[in-house]
């Protein structure tokens, strides 16, 4: 009797054992879908947001000016167009910099909107 119960038991514990790592097997697989659906989502509506920025973006360029950007002048930033002063890319922030040529101070450059003032890193310049 002793040994059927001690059996009983063992094989209650294993049983426990094997159940309770098949819950936690069950639970980590439904985390997995969960995320994978949630990263799914996230991605598909940041290329909504990004083909809507690039859509606004290539609005905005339209100005009338044949723009040359990567061409820097004087104290320009960089990838700013050097005729009419807009970035090729809308800039994070409040303001969509135009930049003329800092006539106070050289080199550098000045939004005429914010007034934001660029001073290039000397070792970035290029000549």
């Amino acid at each position: 009797m002793k040994n059927l119960f001690f059996l009983a038991v063992a094989i209650g514990g294993a049983l426990a054992v094997v159940g309770y790592f098949g819950w936690k097997l069950l639970v980590s697989v439904s985390h997995y879908l969960h995320d994978r659906r949630q990263n799914r989502l996230t991605r598909r509506a940041a290329e909504q947001l990004r083909a809507q920025k690039e859509e606004q973006n290539a609005g905005r360029l339209d100005n009338g000016c044949e723009h040359r950007f990567g061409q820097r002048l004087g104290g320009f930033p960089p990838f700013a167009c050097r005729r009419c002063g807009l970035e090729q890319e809308r800039p994070a922030g409040p303001c969509d910099h135009v930049w003329r040529i800092d006539t106070e101070s050289a080199p550098g450059a000045v939004c005429e909107k914010c007034g934001k003032k660029y001073k290039p890193i000397p070792s970035e310049q290029r000549f």
